[in-house]
């Protein structure tokens, strides 16, 4: 379900992954959705999602849409017995998260939401070395991620710059950030918060957020995101152990070539780059990350054994949210 992500990331993930069949698509039926699906043979395409729920004999459902009308939507496939892969932020607060998390327990369908950064290569090594203690315990993090976001580039006024729907740099970009601070340094404990504006952002959202971050097992953090940074895009996270520094980032890419540095007391320790592999069919650089996640959902559903990331781990970032809303 969805015209925009929906349509250039999730269906060619999913449309790609084994032992998934794509049915049906629910999107405005614009000349590039339809041209897609006539390129894949996709035929049945809605308009109402509903009509789609009740028509097709789904095993599974797909949502990119904006966080109220996942919401709406989760909660009627969770009552058709239908499994989610759903997209971030989950709803529109914690309390419509944790219903659908608690929903889709209680009626033991399997459901998954889509954190792809750490699924990337270059992200899981960074995992590995810290779990290792390869250079001793992890003692602070630091993230700096700046680009220049379609929407404020291109004068668009949509729900991803109003944060009554959801929107926002904090909730919309950094509940990406989020979930993979959580996945690498443990849980968070306390946040103290700055937000930065810009009149580029229509309808008032956010566009800056620095967050001073202590966690359960007394690393310290720093994470900064603005998403009106005209020229510059990057992305990095820098993990200060007790004997070194790794450094994973990339630039000028949202999901690609990332690279690893390392650094000792001797100085620069070791480089890794992580190139991707060329786009042939010049896909949105996410798919190839998303179908890891649509072939973990896939087999999931097969087994009918849950898997990471879940709406667990999507009500624990909208419950992160709004503290930092709060604060």
């Amino acid at each position: 379900v969805g015209s925009g992500f929906g349509l250039y990331g999730l269906l060619p993930a999913f449309n790609s992954t084994k032992k998934c069949k794509v049915v049906s698509i629910c999107g405005k039926k614009t000349e590039r959705l339809t041209s897609y699906c006539r390129k894949i043979g996709l035929k049945n395409i809605y308009k109402d999602w509903r009509e789609m729920l009740d028509n097709e004999n789904l095993d599974a459902i797909a949502i990119a849409v904006i966080p109220g009308a996942q919401y709406e939507i989760a909660k009627e496939a969770i009552s058709k017995g239908i499994n989610i892969f759903a997209e971030k932020p989950l709803a529109l607060n914690y309390k419509q998260a944790y219903e659908l998390f608690i929903l889709a327990e209680k009626k033991k369908i399997i459901h998954m939401i889509d954190f792809i950064f750490p699924e990337i290569d270059a992200w899981q090594k960074v995992k590995q070395m810290l779990d290792k203690n390869a250079f001793g315990k992890l003692e602070h993090v630091s993230v700096n991620w700046d680009f220049e976001s379609y929407d404020i580039r291109n004068n668009i006024s949509s729900w991803k710059t109003n944060v009554k729907e959801g929107g926002g740099a904090l909730s919309f970009y950094f509940s990406h950030s989020l979930y993979y601070l959580e996945y690498y340094a443990g849980e968070i404990l306390d946040v103290k918060s700055i937000f930065s504006y810009s009149k580029e952002s229509i309808n008032g959202g956010e566009t800056g957020v620095d967050l001073l971050l202590n966690f359960k097992n007394r690393v310290s953090g720093y994470a900064h995101i603005c998403c009106n940074s005209k020229g510059l895009q990057r992305h990095q996270l820098i993990f200060q152990c007790e004997k070194g520094l790794i450094i994973l980032g990339n630039e000028n890419s949202m999901a690609d070539n990332f690279y690893i540095k390392t650094y000792n007391q001797k100085g620069i320790g070791g480089v890794g780059s992580f190139k991707s592999a060329n786009n042939e069919e010049n896909l949105d650089e996410r798919v190839k990350i998303v179908k890891k996640l649509s072939s973990r959902f896939v087999n999931s559903c097969l087994s009918n054994k849950q898997a990471m990331p879940s709406f667990k781990e999507g009500a624990r970032v909208q419950k992160l949210i709004e503290i930092i809303r709060s604060k």
